[in-house]
């Protein structure tokens, strides 16, 4: 009996100490959630954290730099040294944009010279300035502001008219009822020695914004009339069968984009939408010369653009180039309201990340390879790591 006795006691200790240690555990678990969990989505969210670890961090950095790598060799090809090779990969970044939608090429060499015109296309008028003071090899300091449709130009030239006394618009291609750019700044050997600065903008929304800027500006001269209806074209094209604002109007635009070029690009409002590296290009061919600086944003103009010729022309230009523009100096395009729904319909195509915006990323990869300040969004990365358009990279 004594040692049955002895058992029983000695079960009733093991079962004392482990209820003991169970309201401790209670108590420690009651503390954490006290502290770090409020409710039970929190508790859910640190036992995720735990389980997953770091992961998604890893695997969103693996993939980051697997496109910065491939992205680098395709700027290395299609903008060699900032200069787009537009003579090389332009038609075939056409033909690729065209196999996106599901479009048929006509043949390997599709590629007529209203496309080229795409890629090549430089606005003419632009700012010029000549400093009083003398510059490398005592020539005379100059500076021009290169303008890009759809980036501000307006605004840009406007103010600095206004701010820089003896600023004047002058014609880059000498053409036009504008002074001659060479003239102005004392002759083409001043060219390698002037500040040259422009700005851009993300090339997706420059299309959009471009595309509401050309049908205003075209359906503005037909009283806004559906020129499809009317004799004013021999071969109406098929965008305008939709009407004002629908996204199949826009979707049908660049389909004949890509494939109606001739009567398309007919209408001179149709160079909004073209490539913002016409000016690289022209550049180098006639002046043998790049930019010495561009600012990547619209955002906040009137600080940022004065405060970037600061830090870019700073020996050039005057203080008065440096100072902020008012509000009331900001010119604005009658686009801008939107009236007709262009640009609403334009962004929810893009929005819809269909074939249309795939085609869009393919038509702007120059423009994000030469302006390499210019972050390439998510969904157009995606279409760069894509198979298809990588291993165009390779031809």
């Amino acid at each position: 009996y004594g040692w049955a006795f002895t058992r029983i006691c000695l079960l009733v200790v093991i079962v004392v100490f482990f209820y003991h240690t169970l309201d401790v555990l209670r108590m420690m678990t009651s503390s954490f959630d006290s502290k770090y969990c409020n409710n039970a989505n929190d508790r859910v969210a640190v036992e995720t954290l735990l389980s997953s670890g770091p992961v998604n961090s890893i695997s969103s950095e693996k993939n980051d730099r697997l496109f910065r790598e491939k992205w680098s060799e395709i700027k290395g090809r299609i903008c060699p040294n900032g200069v787009p090779s537009h003579e090389k990969y332009g038609a075939i970044l056409m033909k690729l944009a065209r196999q996106e939608l599901g479009l048929q090429n006509k043949d390997a060499d599709f590629y007529p010279k209203r496309h080229k015109q795409f890629w090549t296309h430089w606005p003419q008028r632009g700012v010029a300035y000549v400093s009083n003071s003398t510059g490398s090899n005592s020539l005379p300091s100059s500076f021009l502001h290169s303008p890009i449709w759809k980036c501000a130009n307006d605004d840009i030239r406007k103010n600095l008219v206004k701010h820089i006394p003896n600023a004047k618009e002058v014609s880059i291609y000498c053409s036009g009822r504008f002074e001659c750019w060479p003239d102005v700044i004392g002759g083409m050997e001043n060219i390698q020695h002037a500040c040259i600065v422009a700005v851009v903008r993300d090339p997706i929304s420059h299309f959009l914004s471009a595309y509401n800027e050309y049908e205003v500006r075209l359906n503005a001269k037909k009283t806004m009339k559906d020129r499809s209806k009317s004799d004013m074209l021999a071969h109406p094209l098929n965008f305008e069968r939709f009407a004002f604002g629908e996204e199949k109007r826009f979707e049908q635009f660049i389909v004949d984009f890509l494939t109606a070029p001739n009567e398309l690009f007919g209408e001179n409002e149709i160079h909004h939408v073209y490539s913002m590296t016409g000016i690289l290009e022209g550049l180098n061919r006639k002046y043998q010369r790049q930019l010495d600086g561009y600012l990547p944003s619209l955002h906040n103009l009137e600080k940022k653009y004065p405060a970037f010729l600061k830090e870019t022309c700073p020996h050039v230009l005057p203080e008065s180039a440096f100072e902020s523009w008012k509000e009331d100096e900001r010119y604005h395009h009658p686009s801008e309201a939107d009236k007709a729904g262009f640009r609403a319909a334009a962004n929810s195509v893009w929005k819809k990340r269909g074939p249309e915006s795939r085609a869009l990323c393919v038509l702007r990869a120059m423009d994000y390879a030469c302006y390499d300040k210019l972050p390439v969004n998510d969904f157009c990365e995606d279409v760069y790591m894509s198979e298809s358009f990588s291993n165009f990279t390779a031809l």
